[in-house]
C-alpha cells in the first residue's frame, strides 16, 4: 500500500464534521456506505480514499492503488452495521465478524471542488 506522504498531516473532527489541514478540505459529511457503494464509487479513478486509525490523522492512499487497496484490503471487510442513535451513530461490528480480526467503517464526503472522498476508520 503507498500513501503519499506529504499530505498525511489532514485531521478529522467528527463533533463538527469537518476535514482539514491548514484550510478545509471537506465540511459535507454524506453518508456511512456499505461495501458495495464503496466497491462502486473506487471504480472512479477521481474518488479519493483516506485511512484513519489513530489520533484522527488521516493517511491518504494514492489514487491510482484505489483497486489493489480494494482487493488486498477492504474487500470483505466493510462494517455495514452501523446504528443510528439521535445525533450519534455507534458501530455494530465485532473484530471475530471478520477474517484477519480488522474492518473499516466507511463514510462519503464531498470535497471543496466536488470530488468524492471515502474516509475508511481502520478498527484493528
Amino acid at each position: 500500500m503507498k500513501v503519499s506522504k506529504e499530505n498525511t498531516k489532514y485531521l478529522m473532527n467528527w463533533d463538527s464534521k469537518k476535514i482539514w489541514k491548514e484550510e478545509i478540505i471537506s465540511k459535507e459529511f454524506i453518508k456511512y456506505l456499505k461495501e458495495k457503494e464503496v466497491y462502486e464509487l473506487i471504480k472512479d479513478k477521481n474518488t479519493q480514499l483516506g485511512i484513519i486509525s489513530e489520533r484522527d490523522i488521516i493517511n491518504w492512499i494514492e489514487k491510482k492503488e484505489n483497486q489493489n487497496f480494494w482487493k488486498d484490503k477492504m474487500e470483505h471487510h466493510i462494517c455495514e452495521k452501523i446504528i443510528k442513535d439521535d445525533d450519534d451513530y455507534f458501530v455494530g461490528c465485532d473484530y471475530e465478524d471478520f477474517k484477519d480480526g480488522y474492518f473499516f467503517v466507511a463514510s462519503l464526503w464531498k470535497m471543496e471542488k466536488g470530488e468524492n472522498l471515502i474516509i475508511l476508520e481502520h478498527y484493528h
